[in-house]
């Protein structure tokens, strides 16, 4: 594991930002082998502000999902619903909430009583102080197909980078298997997975665009083949461009032109197997013969 720190950071400053917290966090990770990275920067209470810290301590190099945390309730505030998206995504309140069944979704007050996270600070780690199970956590499709996931380590002086995977691993442990929704880009939200359903015996879900009655049935491909749509975009795209000729007849520098452009894509179908049941240990699954992921 690594640990980056704020070029501007003095030592003072960097002593107290590994708060217990994110000690006993790490520790969980550490225990269940999901790799991470921790980028220390200045506190940050926005996406902007979180955007604009990359530059002092590293993260602008990393390739992941930066995303935005939220914590919602309901009408009669009976309900709790932890949700990260993407930055990238563009959702309304009242269509997320159509989605995942809440009337009058609406931000909650009372994180701080619930998670022992102060405003800022969401993360979907917050659930490791769930211990009643009053939160239910909600993930952007977005966020799980991508290679790697950047959110706060239970406090905002810092961001944490783990596997998109072993964030949901994470989850499922804990016993907050997430829902899963989809933002098209056309102002609707779609439900991808909802594991209560699926325990209940509903059966993986259809997308549903939201205001929509739900229609109940398996899901399908769909998820799958747009991301292998993406991979031999990005493969012709490759040929097109010269991008592969330019190893020559050097096997390994083919090879590990070949090992950028793939490991995002593969990435994100063991991340969507994840999404759709497959539940064996990260450990388990085989690596590429040639690409030696």
């Amino acid at each position: 594991h690594r640990v980056k720190h704020a070029q501007n950071a003095t030592t003072e400053q960097l002593v107290g930002m590994a708060t217990d917290a994110e000690t006993e966090l790490l520790g969980v990770l550490d225990a269940m082998g999901i790799p991470y990275e921790i980028f220390r920067h200045e506190p940050v209470k926005s996406v902007q502000e979180a955007l604009d810290a990359e530059k002092t301590c590293g993260l602008d190099h990393i390739v992941g999902a930066r995303t935005k945390n939220l914590f919602f309730t309901d009408k009669k505030k009976l309900k709790r619903w932890l949700f990260t998206a993407s930055v990238d995504s563009k959702f309304e309140l009242k269509k997320l909430g159509q989605v995942i069944r809440a009337q009058d979704l609406k931000f909650a007050s009372d994180l701080t009583e619930v998670l022992r996270l102060e405003p800022g600070s969401v993360t979907p780690f917050g659930i490791l102080n769930d211990g009643e199970m009053r939160v239910i956590s909600v993930v952007d499709e977005a966020v799980l197909i991508a290679e790697r996931a950047l959110v706060h380590p239970m406090h905002n002086l810092a961001t944490i980078s783990v596997p998109a995977a072993g964030l949901l691993e994470f989850l499922a442990a804990r016993g907050h298997e997430p829902i899963v929704v989809r933002f098209p880009g056309d102002g609707a939200c779609e439900l991808v997975s909802d594991p209560k359903a699926a325990a209940d015996g509903a059966g993986a879900p259809a997308p549903v665009k939201a205001g929509k009655e739900a229609a109940w049935a398996p899901a399908g491909p769909s998820l799958t083949t747009r991301l292998e749509g993406l991979l031999l975009d990005d493969l012709m795209e490759a040929f097109k461009g010269g991008g592969l000729a330019q190893a020559g007849g050097d096997e390994a520098a083919l090879k590990a032109n070949l090992s950028r452009l793939i490991a995002p894509h593969l990435a994100g179908l063991r991340n969507a197997a994840y999404v759709s049941g497959f539940t064996a240990p990260l450990a388990s699954v085989p690596k590429n013969p040639i690409l030696d992921f």
